[in-house]
This record gives C-alpha cells, sequence and structure tokens, in this order.
C-alpha cells in the first residue's frame, strides 16, 4: 500500500470518527433536552436502592381520575383502553416485571384475580409485550392482564407514574371505581420494596360489597 493509500485512508477514518462524536454530542443533547422538559410537580420522595429519583409530574391523589392513555397489548403490538370499561380495576405498575419484587407481586394479584371475576386486574410496565407474554406463560400468570407503555410512555407520564432519571415505571397499586376515579393509591416510597397487596386486597373487598 502506497503512502497516498495510506493517507487517503487515514483521512476517511478520521473524518468518520468526527461524524460519529458529533452524532452522539446531538443525540445526547437531544435526550439533556427531553429530561429536562419533564417536569416534577410533586413532593413525593422515592428511591431506588436509597438513591432519590425523580417522580414526572403531579401525583396521584385519591379522588383524581385517570387520564385516559392508550397501552399496548399483546404480541400484536395493539393498543388497548384499560379504562373504558365501567368496572372497579386494580392497576399495579412497576419498573419490569424481570425483577424478583414485580414477579412475586404480579403472581401475588394474578391469584387475587382469580377470586374478583367481575373486576379488572392490570400489570402495567414498560416491557414489551414480548417480553411481558413469556413472563405469564412461564409464571402461569393468565387472570392478570398485562399492558406495556413502552411504545408512547405516556400513561406513566400523565398519571404521575414515569421516573424521570429512568424511564421506567415507578412501583404503585391503585384502585379505581367504575368511573376510574381512585379510590385507592399506594407509591411505593422505595422501588425495591414491595407494596402492600394485603392492605390494598383488604380495601377492596370493602368497595367491592
Amino acid at each position: 500500500m502506497t503512502i497516498k493509500s495510506r493517507f487517503i485512508i487515514f483521512t476517511l477514518l478520521l473524518i468518520l470518527t468526527t461524524s460519529c462524536l458529533s452524532n452522539n454530542n446531538v443525540s445526547n443533547q437531544q435526550n439533556k433536552n427531553y429530561l429536562d422538559d419533564l417536569k416534577v410537580e410533586n413532593n413525593l420522595k422515592v428511591t431506588m436502592k436509597g438513591t432519590p429519583i425523580s417522580i414526572v409530574g403531579k401525583e396521584t391523589k385519591v379522588g383524581d381520575t385517570l387520564k385516559n392513555i392508550p397501552l399496548t397489548s399483546n404480541v400484536k403490538l395493539e393498543d388497548i383502553d384499560i379504562l373504558q370499561d365501567k368496572k372497579i380495576k386494580v392497576i399495579y405498575t412497576a419498573p419490569s416485571l424481570d425483577t424478583k419484587v414485580c414477579s412475586l407481586q404480579t403472581r401475588m394479584l394474578d391469584d387475587a384475580a382469580k377470586k374478583y371475576p367481575n373486576i379488572n386486574f392490570y400489570s402495567i410496565t414498560n416491557d414489551t409485550p414480548f417480553a411481558q407474554e413469556r413472563f405469564c406463560n412461564a409464571n402461569k400468570v393468565h387472570s392478570i392482564k398485562t399492558v406495556s407503555d413502552y411504545k408512547y410512555h405516556e400513561f406513566a407520564k400523565q398519571n404521575g407514574l414515569l421516573i424521570k432519571e429512568l424511564g421506567l415505571i415507578t412501583r404503585a397499586l391503585i384502585i379505581v371505581d367504575e368511573n376510574n376515579v381512585v379510590k385507592y393509591i399506594e407509591y411505593v416510597k422505595e422501588e425495591t420494596n414491595e407494596a402492600n397487596v394485603d392492605k390494598a386486597l383488604k380495601f377492596l373487598e370493602k368497595l367491592n360489597k
């Protein structure tokens, strides 16, 4: 290879490297701008393994009406509106099904769902529907419906459930009535801890009478 050829190759590699670095800088700036635009409008104190994290938007409280945002269901990636039916709904949100705590609690709620055929139970994470289906089949979870916010990231953002720093959904347990008015909600203060499922189910028993 001649000196001229080597020089040309070196120049091309330098151009490509500079272009990649420039694109990465633009991408990083876009990500920073996106995160800066996510406003935290609450006083929630939530941690992940002891490190404080921020929840986007306003805190959802008893008496609020959940915002109706499409989620994604099943491996056909179909949109679903979980709030359209006139039923009491139990909604468990979590960072991912692929963790010990999320897995355990989803199975606990699946068992509870079998006892309340007139109530809809949902588990919402940002896992893809493909991962959710694998989890359900592997753990024989069929009574609670797993749905995903991976496509739009709007259900969590609009309902005060999105972790700003991680892009995941915070762990919470919500019960809404037939009109999607929040009757019970627990924001779990430490993401690696469990929601108080027993307390929520006792409340559900009273609400369902």
